[in-house]
């Protein structure tokens, strides 16, 4: 931004565009936004309030985001105000609304032609937050891609590619533009120049190899960044970012081991290369490296003996690292469970968490370990954990976590019950230790936990003993009655007679302080479908506000498997797509999927999101574009990412994909291929929607 810009705009003006981060995650919701009259109250102060009162207002509505939608009319007519600092704040507020901002179109493409810079900028990033803009207004963003001034020609480029234009003439012309734009001095407009070239996509690859040798270790670094974002299709960069892991700035290097892990390609050129990382003498550079590594999972095996005595370095973050890595490159060594094990005894505790994660991921090479580890108490607690996260290759430890049931420490029997629990089917060996706690009145809450294992193993002989609990014999404890109304679910998803009795109680279990059993209840209320229907307003005050993501993510989900989705979920999932975690991301866009045109606004956010994130971000974004919005250019779009999902481990990614990619109607060689592959899946809700598939192409 010029000096000459910034003095004629007020005060309060220059201070909100200085604070105002590009990429910054907005906490949407603070204020009651389901109470009408608190909107209304607002929108009235912006028509007829005091300056400070107008200003005030808009902040205040721009914090509520999507959930301030009914606001939007009053924001447009506001934007027409004299007032720069007001229309400013009014332009960020509609950004923030997004999508559910549409009707606000016309009076924000009008700010267009201001002479303000700052708003001019702000107006297309509103636009481009909003996603859908009529072609007039599309032909001016298009000129303002022409603009000298590199944040607001960036700006109008993102723009360009959310209104799905990132082929036009404009965007290609811009492109050089962008690329020296990672020079700029203001930090904001370099970040925004890498936004706008990820979103443009693989086209851009040919034009970062020249900054990737630029004299200004900004650009060199920044260019780093884009390709390691650009993932694999950045794979023709690999050998210039070889080159950079020796630059002169460590910064550069830094950034340069990353985007290596991240494009993940050409592993025997990159991995030697990044070995000699490991002894540098800048710990960030050594964890850095570390991580790349880490990114090319098994093919990084030779580099086991050198990451294991990593576990003893001087600095915390490169043990924590080195612990890390071996979790995804050490799958069938002893060595690296024998460093893990080390780790564990970290004075740090955040190096003991991540070994212990890494424990997980190796699965059974490390469970031998991990029993033993049972015979430590100071360790018990934790390896109890760890062996419920790996899962059903944990089966050996069975008989030593039903040994720990008889323990008088109710959170060692707790945490002994969800291990079982995760271990599932394989973990039948428990099933007369756990009937005989199921059927003992005095067993207290231990029933609870027998229900909620005998449920995940699918043990049909507990059916009638959990009916017999729920029929209210006995004076049994809640926490029992609820595991057992879940329990009931698990074997019994297809009965819907089980409804009436079983949601009371499920509900009952939102309220619980205990996440586990909130996202349980939450699983178990979609499964009932119809039947889970007058639990829906409970779901949406979880999907919206739970301060755990897993339960959040759980929420959406079920509102997703009710038949009659409320208008109030549409800005909840809205703002769910921006979250940090990629488990209620991927709820979210499943769930906008689930609404199918009636989430239409969402597209252009949804097609954002198949070009960047990891690869079932992407998948998911696809797959829910295509039923949003479909039409012949996302139906192509989708059609490679629903290839890539059908194998997914989930039965419930490969019957959707099946499904999408029949709904699609594109039918190509290795479309049909695929599915009759997936035709004799041994799911059969996967093989049924591949033949459904499969009729539906032919």
């Amino acid at each position: 931004m010029r000096l000459s810009t910034l003095m004629c705009l007020p005060v309060y003006m220059i201070i909100t565009v200085a604070l105002q981060p590009y990429g910054a995650e907005p906490l949407f919701g603070q204020e009651n936004s389901r109470n009408p009259p608190v909107i209304a109250a607002l929108v009235q102060h912006l028509e007829s309030g005091s300056s400070a009162e107008k200003l005030d207002a808009a902040t205040r509505l721009g914090h509520l985001g999507p959930y301030a939608s009914h606001a939007v009319s009053g924001l447009a007519k506001a934007l027409t105000s004299g007032d720069p600092a007001l229309q400013y704040e009014i332009l960020v507020a509609l950004g923030h609304i997004g999508p559910l901002a549409t009707e606000s179109i016309d009076e924000v493409a009008a700010v267009l032609s201001s002479d303000i810079l700052p708003l001019r900028t702000a107006a297309l990033d509103t636009l481009r937050q909003i996603g859908t803009v009529p072609p007039a207004v599309a032909e001016e963003v298009e000129d303002l891609a022409t603009s000298s001034n590199d944040a607001v020609m960036t700006a109008a480029v993102r723009c360009l590619v959310t209104m799905e234009r990132e082929n036009s003439a404009a965007v290609a012309a811009a492109v050089p533009g962008l690329v020296k734009a990672l020079g700029n001095q203001r930090a904001s407009v370099r970040n925004a120049a890498a936004n706008a070239l990820v979103e443009i996509g693989e086209s851009i690859v040919p034009s970062l190899k020249t900054p990737l040798g630029s004299d200004q270790a900004v650009v060199r670094r920044k260019s780093c960044e884009v390709a390691g974002r650009l993932g694999v299709a950045a794979s023709g960069l690999v050998p210039l970012l070889v080159a950079r892991l020796s630059d002169e700035n460590k910064l550069v290097v830094r950034s340069a081991a990353s985007a290596l892990g991240e494009v993940g390609s050409n592993a025997e050129l990159v991995l030697p290369k990044l070995q000699p990382l490991l002894v540098d003498d800048s710990a960030s550079v050594r964890a850095i490296a570390l991580s790349a590594l880490a990114e090319f999972g098994p093919l990084a095996q030779k580099t086991i003996p050198a990451v294991c005595g990593m576990v003893n370095d001087d600095s915390t973050i490169v043990r924590a690292a080195a612990a890390r890595a071996l979790g995804q490159i050490g799958e069938g060594s002893e060595e690296a469970v024998h460093a893990l094990m080390d780790a564990i005894d970290d004075p740090h505790g955040g190096v003991t968490i991540q070994a212990a994660n890494s424990l997980s991921q190796l699965g059974a090479t490390g469970v031998p370990a991990l029993i033993r580890l049972l015979d430590k108490p100071h360790y018990r607690d934790l390896a109890v954990t760890v062996l419920g996260e790996i899962g059903p290759a944990a089966k050996t430890a069975v008989p030593a976590l039903v040994a720990l049931l008889k323990s008088d420490n109710e959170q060692l029997r707790r945490e002994s019950f969800i291990a079982l629990a995760t271990i599932g089917p394989e973990a039948t060996a428990a099933v007369p230790a756990l009937l005989k706690i199921l059927r003992d009145p005095e067993a207290g809450s231990s029933r609870g936990g027998a229900a909620y294992v005998l449920g995940h193993i699918g043990e049909q002989t507990s059916i009638p003993v959990l009916k017999k609990i729920l029929s209210g014999a006995g004076n049994t404890e809640a926490k029992v009655l609820r595991a057992a109304a879940w329990a009931l679910v698990m074997l019994q998803p297809d009965n819907s007679a089980n409804a009436p009795i079983v949601l009371p109680y499920l509900t009952e279990a939102l309220s619980s302080e205990v996440p586990l059993a909130r996202k349980e209840a939450l699983a178990a209320i979609g499964q009932l479908g119809a039947g889970g229907q007058p639990a829906s307003d409970a779901l949406l005050a979880l999907a919206k506000n739970d301060p755990e993501m897993t339960v959040r993510s759980e929420a959406l989900h079920a509102l997703a498997l009710l038949p009659d989705i409320s208008d109030e979920v549409l800005p909840i999932a809205i703002v769910a797509m921006d979250n940090h975690d990629p488990q209620v991301r991927n709820s979210a866009r499943f769930l906008l999927g689930k609404m199918g045109a009636s989430a239409s606004v969402a597209a252009a956010k949804l097609k954002r999101g198949t070009r960047e994130g990891a690869a079932m971000d992407r998948i998911v974004a696809a797959w829910a574009l295509a039923r949003v919005a479909p039409s012949d250019e996302h139906n192509r779009l989708a059609v490679p990412f629903m290839l890539q999902a059908l194998p997914d481990h989930d039965p419930r990614v490969r019957a959707e994909a099946a499904h999408t990619l029949g709904l699609i109607g594109i039918s190509r060689p290795e479309v049909i291929d695929a599915l009759r592959i997936a035709a004799s899946d041994q799911d059969k809700n996967v093989a049924n929607a591949a033949k459904t598939a499969l009729e539906q192409l032919n």
